[in-house]
């Protein structure tokens, strides 16, 4: 999506999409979807629109080079990426309308065009060098950058520097003019990294919080009020590199408490080649954004198959959110700073310098911080795609970079196989079958064990350093000198693909194995995906550029260097394939000389499918119910609601906050909010006739990020709610006992028991009930561990009559917060036989909070007087945390008298 300036840019068509047709391409500035309903007017950026027609057979033959695309305009003042979209105009009207294509249309551009991510923003820099108080003594220096102008500015992100073992807080010059002059506050300080990692990682939120707290002393007071406290990034070089990392575990595990910031407000996490002496649990990134950046002729940290405590992908490898590493082949371990003496530790005529390895960081950091500290889109293409096809200008072509990317857990991927769940190598994470024609596949921990990078043959994962200690990543290797497959069987479950952007997995040569040391070269093969009925399509991994990258070749043996390879799936519809990509049955790598290159050996992991979640952008606007949406109101009746919306480091544009709001279908009508004070507002929403369905949802726009909706995604997702009178022929609120009863099998603790709540939510257990009446049914009513153990423990109704209403529903709150997801579940069932049989209404794998659920009888069986529900909670294998509830059960019905 993202295009360094100066590219030709080129249009291609599918054939099956508009074949032979004749088409005006207007490159348009981008535009919202709200926008372009409004004003579909086309203009070209260029001038005039360029005619085009696409005759070819196939897409390759119907690609177009868009003249004037190598001047597009790139400058985005301090943001990265101008914003374009591309219009297919058929009927040649000069209008987006029906038929038309675009590339666009939305809150993403079609397309962007970036600068040069190595030359400095536009804004002046002011740099100060000063002590602060309230830290470990004798390390109390902080040298700052920050933009001039910043008193008219507002809050801007502040990015800590934490140096390493004898080197000095003042060595990042280059990183803190750069970054200041693009709108982010730079401090660098003194690390006491003498000692070890533990005090390394001290004096980071030490000078964090001192920053935070003495603003009104540092430059004359000029950043008072212009640091936003919920967008924090740490950076740290070598021991500071580990002690970033392990300050922000201290931080988010309570071990610490910082005055003026928490876990939350650290959004980025970056180490530049880190020791790892602590090891897992201690030295643990978790969920926040982390990233990587080493240098391959590193002769500090040297990565060595016999120095397990420079093995600093073992801290990556531990990181559960978005994550991303850049490694660097020729650069050392201090072309990172500015002072360092030189060790480089590779061969001869490799070094990239520190000029170069400088420009590299500079893109880098610029791009990471756009993305986590200010949402930024075109960022992310730096971290995911090669460097082959797409590298930021200023940085040599000759420079080799190796990305690895991973979105967060549960951020938009699923697992097809991460090899994470069990050693059996025929059976796929997620529980599809495997099969393969490969060489000596070996499932197992990314670690090697011979101390050395020699090829033995005794070490099938040789060159693997992702894991000491307990760490546990799992891959699997294999080879091939023939034409070889691994298939992957999807099962029913995940077989459609539509919701999802791309096939992902990361792959890596292995270390002096004889495949590799027989062609030093990137290896391709190629990706086939095939449906239910046997269609498919395949994609060699080199159409994107480069392929697994030849392993750089340092003294001390070879690292292996995982790349991640990302395949848009709408890429396999290409050429009339005929795929279908709602039914996907299978995918399968092939290798060899008919696939790609003709022999390798290679470590292969995290295939999955992923849509490019964004991470959450902190210090934006928030738009949040203060109150629950009532599931019924009154004919008649206008409802209020009031809604809390803050805003940590902008203003709310006055007049913004709106309810969008329409009944029964039809366009979406507009009322502003009431602004009640401080961050509170109140929604009117009009009344409504008995029987209709009210559709909302909210806006408001920040003086920064522009407009934000509640939901997020309206108005695809909205709020709704019904309108008539209720009527029940049964309610149970728990604060008596009905009859209820409780059968616990195979179970080792908590069983269900009616009661107000004894937990205090440590361990995920409701600390209230739903309806506020008091009680509940909840798992081991107690304080502290109180969650299932085994199981199933079900809890059933009495018997229950819903023959006394026309159309009846069953409704309940639930909870359950189950930390193994892929396994336990709280199972709802109905019977209308006295439980003689029941029928499955839902299975919860986990919610967040109280959650109500309501179904219509009759969707499921025929309403009787012998209806019994039930709820059962599950720890099977007990190795999780599962806590369950439920109140407020009803039959009932809606009328409208």
């Amino acid at each position: 999506r993202a295009f360094p300036a100066g590219d030709i840019i080129a249009i291609a068509i599918d054939p099956g999409a508009n074949p032979g047709a004749e088409a005006d391409v207007y490159i348009t500035t981008a535009r919202t979807a709200e926008e372009w309903q409004s004003a579909p007017a086309l203009v070209d950026v260029r001038g005039a629109p360029q005619t085009v027609t696409f005759p070819g057979p196939t897409i390759q033959a119907n690609t177009t080079v868009l003249t004037g695309s190598a001047t597009l305009d790139s400058d985005a003042g301090t943001g990265l990426g101008v914003g374009y979209d591309l219009v297919c105009d058929f009927n040649g009207n000069a209008v987006l309308d029906a038929g038309d294509f675009i590339d666009g249309f939305g809150d993403e551009a079609g397309f962007y065009v970036v600068s040069d991510l190595t030359v400095g923003g536009p804004l002046p820099v002011t740099e100060v060098t000063y002590t602060v108080s309230g830290v470990t003594p004798g390390f109390t220096g902080q040298n700052t950058y920050y933009p001039t102008g910043i008193a008219t500015m507002g809050r801007l992100p502040l990015i800590t520097i934490s140096h390493g073992n004898g080197h000095n807080y003042t060595w990042y010059d280059y990183l803190g003019n750069h970054l200041a002059s693009y709108g982010f506050v730079v401090m660098s300080h003194q690390n006491n990294t003498g000692p070890g990692i533990e005090t390394a990682s001290t004096t980071t939120y030490e000078h964090t919080d001192a920053f935070l707290g003495q603003l009104g002393s540092i430059a004359g007071g000029a950043l008072v009020g212009h640091i936003d406290t919920t967008r924090i990034l740490w950076i740290g070089h070598s021991r500071g590199g580990e002690g970033v990392a392990r300050a922000y575990t201290r931080v988010e595990n309570g071990s610490v408490v910082p005055e003026n910031y928490e876990a939350d407000d650290i959004v980025f996490v970056s180490s530049i080649a880190p020791n790892n002496s602590l090891g897992p649990g201690a030295t643990q990134p978790r969920e926040v954004n982390y990233h990587l950046l080493w240098g391959a002729a590193d002769g500090d940290i040297s990565g060595s198959g016999s120095s397990t405590g420079t093995w600093s992908f073992a801290i990556f490898e531990r990181a559960e959110g978005f994550r991303q590493s850049t490694y660097v082949h020729g650069a050392d371990h201090n072309d990172f700073n500015c002072c360092g003496f030189e060790d480089f530790t590779g061969p001869a005529g490799t070094a990239i310098g520190r000029p170069e390895a400088q420009r590299v960081a500079k893109a880098v950091y610029l791009a990471a911080a756009q993305r986590y500290a200010n949402g930024n889109i075109p960022a992310l293409d730096l971290f995911w795609r090669q460097w082959e096809r797409y590298r930021p200008i200023g940085v040599s072509p000759a420079t080799v970079v190796v990305n690895d990317y991973r979105e967060g857990d549960a951020e938009g991927r699923i697992i097809i196989d991460d090899f994470q769940t069990g050693t059996d190598l025929g059976m796929s994470s997620s529980g599809g079958a495997v099969t393969w024609s490969v060489d000596d596949e070996t499932e197992g921990v990314l670690r090697d064990v011979s101390s050395g990078y020699t090829w033995t043959g005794s070490d099938p994962m040789n060159g693997m350093s992702r894991a000491v200690g307990s760490d546990d990543p799992f891959g699997v290797v294999f080879g091939w000198n023939a034409d070889r497959f691994l298939e992957f069987e999807i099962v029913e479950a995940l077989r459609d693909f539509t919701d999802d952007e791309y096939l992902a997995f990361r792959a890596c040569q292995v270390s002096h194995h004889p495949n590799t040391v027989a062609v030093l070269a990137d290896l391709t093969f190629t990706a086939t995906l095939r449906d239910g009925a046997g269609a498919t399509s395949s994609i060699r991994i080199g159409a994107y550029g480069g392929g697994i990258e030849e392993l750089y070749q340092r003294s001390g043996g070879w690292q292996n260097e995982f790349e991640v390879i990302r395949i848009r799936l709408t890429d396999f519809l290409h050429n009339g394939s005929g795929l279908d990509l709602s039914d996907i049955a299978a995918i399968r790598f092939e290798f060899g000389p008919s696939h790609g290159s003709a022999e390798g050996y290679i470590g292969f992991d995290e295939l999955m499918l992923s849509s490019s979640a964004d991470p959450p952008t902190p210090g934006t606007i928030t738009v949040e119910l203060a109150d629950e949406v009532p599931m019924l109101i009154p004919p008649g009746v206008e409802t209020t609601l009031t809604l809390v919306i803050g805003a940590a480091s902008e203003d709310v544009v006055a007049g913004s906050p709106t309810l969008h709001y329409r009944f029964d279908g039809g366009d979406y009508l507009t009322a502003p909010l009431a602004a009640l004070g401080g961050d509170l507002y109140e929604a009117t929403v009009p009344a409504a006739g008995c029987g209709d369905v009210p559709e909302f949802y909210f806006s408001a726009e920040g003086s920064l990020t522009g407009e934000i909706r509640l939901p997020i995604d309206a108005p695809a997702t909205v709020f709704t709610t019904e309108v008539g009178t209720l009527v029940e022929a049964f309610s149970d609120d728990f604060e008596s006992d009905l009859g209820w009863t409780v059968v616990n099998i195979d179970l080792e603790d908590g069983p269900w028991e009616r009661g107000v709540p004894a937990g205090d939510g440590e361990r995920g257990d409701p600390t209230v009930d739903w309806d506020g009446s008091g009680a509940c049914y909840l798992t081991d009513n107690v304080a502290g561990n109180s969650d299932v153990d085994g199981g199933p423990t079900i809890v059933t109704s009495p018997r229950l009559d819903a023959t006394t209403l026309g159309d009846p529903r069953v409704g309940y709150a639930r909870w359950f917060t189950n930390d193994d997801e892929d396994i336990d579940r709280l199972i709802v069932e109905l019977s209308n036989n006295d439980g003689g049989t029941w029928t499955v209404l839902e299975e919860v794998p986990n919610t967040v909070g109280w959650v109500y659920q309501s179904w219509r009888i009759a969707d499921f069986m025929t309403p009787t007087d012998q209806m019994r529900i039930r709820f059962s909670a599950i720890d099977q294998p007990n190795d999780s945390v599962t806590e369950a509830g439920v109140d407020a059960i009803s039959i009932f019905e809606i009328t409208c008298p």
